[in-house]
């Protein structure tokens, strides 16, 4: 069963058009393909909220939006991009290549907090007499971890991790001039220390990012002004996904005269937990300064799991299939005759039925809420079955900007000399793996290594990007390439000799990045396909439902569907209603990664685990009520 793709020739011709002369033919034939609403929003120029639904193409609306803007504005102007991760700007840099765009310096694709590192702090602390110290740090969860004990000490409260979300809620929520009534006293005290500290450290964690680029923005009209100047548009991906003090700092460069687009679904919020809230997208589609576009369209599912996740919303949004996909999907309902052991089994079971069809492994994934007794299950019987899985926390590649410039060189080791032969009819650059970023060209990579270098006070006069694509050229261009399965060691050591990893990581400010120096020297059996960021190739993906989020699968199976676990709740207690809406969330979040087919497992019981107050105890449930709500909406009964 093959999953329908967004088609790759144009709509009806009662479809709109690309008017301007100057698009690069890639970006006019690409705006012409796209659905309507796309089209739509992809070529509106003012304030925009787009709305999309799960595998409503927002990526490829998103890039070419961002492409007609940088077309057709004054070559003076830029676009600022701003994601989450460090791999989704980087892969809306690829796609606008592969657009014929080459906006360079007008164009910012980054992450929220490198945003405000890059544009904000650095060139205008000094308006409000706030510049940032020469010898910077930016500290790891350890350091973070320290530091805020000590504030916690000093201030009167427990020095428990349990109190730490509520910490990092409050300070945002502090940053933004948000209601902050209800926390006991020693809680912002608390966070004012820790601020504190980090300021005697010469520190800044990434909240202390935004956080001091809202305090810089909000008391310089200057800095409003030439980041307004430099920047009209910004462009924010996963907006449902914004706190407080991010939603304030659109806000404040809104009022200063940008153009703002956000980009997301209220559906699919994943960050509750740290602050976010579906309330800062709705309000922005609903300002009338604003031009909102639903984009409906689900090309990644079938019928039926587009109407499964209508069941577990308990609306219909109005999303529906692709109209050329032949098949609905599958949306199949087990029963579990057992505990946690008896879901692992059946999910075993439905692995080895699946893999013999012939479903790629990597195109399988085994979902769950959080860790636990049903994680520890599963891996149990996994290894028994002899089934390889891939899982994030078993990932031996560290994280940090050093990091990511190694898994981008590595992709494009393992993509070849670009450019390359894109999917037909699509101006994504190719991938090579499950989770590999597109490849991007040695100029992007060299000027990704000339920042890093010049962050560490390393550049010389003769260390230019140019020279560096030179030396990157010969390593990653060089022939007898390596496969995505082929073990990563040596090429990890030639490349960590060219990009001169010792003195980069041990000089740069960043301490995940001195994480990165140490952890290239045990690397073990890592893989290519690992070292570029993405999934073990013939091996099927265990994660959660929280790190599923943007990715997608054939087959999507999802054990331990058991109420009390999904949605959480402890015996005796009802949930909130909030609880649930998240729960609800971050299972429609799971359910809509499936392509051909989701398989929800169901039971009426587990095991709560000993702990130090109780002993381990059965308790008796019933199966999740989401399971209920797909199964009376497709009349599914369990098989």
């Amino acid at each position: 069963m093959t999953a329908a793709r967004q088609p790759s020739t144009p709509p009806a011709p009662s479809a709109p058009t690309t008017g301007p002369a100057m698009l690069p033919p890639a970006l006019a034939a690409e705006i012409r393909q796209l659905h309507p609403d796309q089209h739509e929003a992809a070529t509106h120029q003012g304030n925009l909220a787009v709305l999309a639904g799960p595998g409503a193409g927002k990526t490829r609306t998103l890039v070419a939006h961002v492409g007609y803007l940088l077309a057709t504005t004054s070559r003076h102007c830029g676009v600022a991009a701003i994601t989450y991760t460090e791999a989704a700007a980087n892969e809306t840099t690829a796609r606008l290549h592969a657009l014929g765009l080459r906006p360079g310096r007008r164009l910012s694709s980054t992450t929220v907090h490198a945003f405000c590192l890059h544009h904000i702090l650095r060139p205008y602390g000094r308006l409000i007499g706030d510049p940032l110290p020469e010898d910077l740090t930016i500290p790891d969860t350890a350091a973070c971890t320290t530091l805020w004990d000590t504030a916690a000490y000093h201030c009167g409260l427990d020095i428990d991790r349990r109190n730490r979300p509520t910490l990092q809620v409050l300070r945002r929520l502090l940053a933004a001039n948000e209601p902050t009534a209800d926390y006991p006293a020693e809680y912002p005290r608390t966070v004012r220390a820790y601020e504190q500290l980090l300021r005697q450290h010469h520190a800044l964690d990434f909240e202390a990012m935004t956080i001091r680029a809202l305090t810089l923005l909000r008391r310089s009209r200057t800095a409003r002004e030439q980041l307004v100047a430099r920047f009209p548009y910004l462009v924010v991906d996963e907006y449902q996904d914004l706190g407080p003090v991010l939603h304030a700092l659109v806000e404040t460069v809104l009022n200063a005269g940008a153009h703002i687009t956000a980009v997301g679904d209220p559906d699919q919020v994943m960050y509750a937990y740290q602050g976010a809230s579906p309330r800062y997208l709705k309000q922005l589609s609903k300002r009338p300064d604003f031009h909102t576009v639903p984009l409906k369209v689900n090309y990644r599912s079938g019928s039926d799991l587009v109407a499964a996740g209508h069941a577990v919303l308990g609306e219909d949004r109005g999303y529906q299939a692709a109209p050329d996909r032949d098949d609905v999907g599958a949306v199949t309902i087990l029963d579990a005759q057992g505990d946690f052991e008896a879901h692992a089994a059946r999910t075993v079971e439905v692995l080895h039925d699946r893999l013999a069809a012939g479903t790629p492994p990597e195109d399988i994934a085994v979902l769950y809420r959080s860790q636990g007794p049903l994680l520890t299950a599963l891996t149990t019987a996994l290894n028994a079955a002899d089934i390889p899985f891939d899982t994030e926390k078993q990932r031996r590649r560290p994280s940090g900007p050093l990091a990511d410039l190694i898994a981008a060189c590595t992709a494009r080791r393992l993509a070849g000399p670009l450019p390359g032969r894109a999917r037909t009819g699509s101006a994504i650059p190719r991938r090579i793996g499950a989770g590999v970023a597109p490849a991007r060209s040695l100029r992007e990579l060299a000027a990704t290594w000339h920042r890093q270098l010049k962050l560490a006070g390393l550049t010389t006069p003769e260390t230019t990007s140019r020279t560096l694509a030179r030396r990157m050229a010969a390593l990653l261009d060089a022939p007898d390439r390596e496969t995505p399965a082929h073990p990563a060691a040596t090429f990890l050591t030639a490349l960590w000799n060219t990009l001169g990893g010792t003195p980069l990581a041990q000089s740069s400010p960043d301490q995940r990045d001195r994480a990165t120096g140490e952890a290239t020297a045990d690397i073990g059996e890592l893989t290519m396909a690992e070292l570029a960021g993405g999934q073990i190739p013939g091996h099927i993906a265990l994660t959660t439902y929280h790190s599923a989020k943007g990715r997608e699968f054939d087959i999507v199976i999802l054990p331990g569907l058991i109420e009390g676990l999904v949605p959480f709740y402890y015996p005796g207690k009802q949930p909130t209603g909030e609880a649930v809406a998240e729960a609800r969330r971050a299972f429609y979040v799971a359910l809509t990664r499936a392509r051909n087919e989701a398989v929800l497992i169901e039971g009426d019981h587990y095991t709560m685990p000993a702990n130090q107050w109780y002993a381990a105890r059965v308790r008796p449930s019933r199966r999740s009520r989401f399971v209920d709500e797909v199964a009376i909406h497709l009349q599914r009964p369990p098989n």
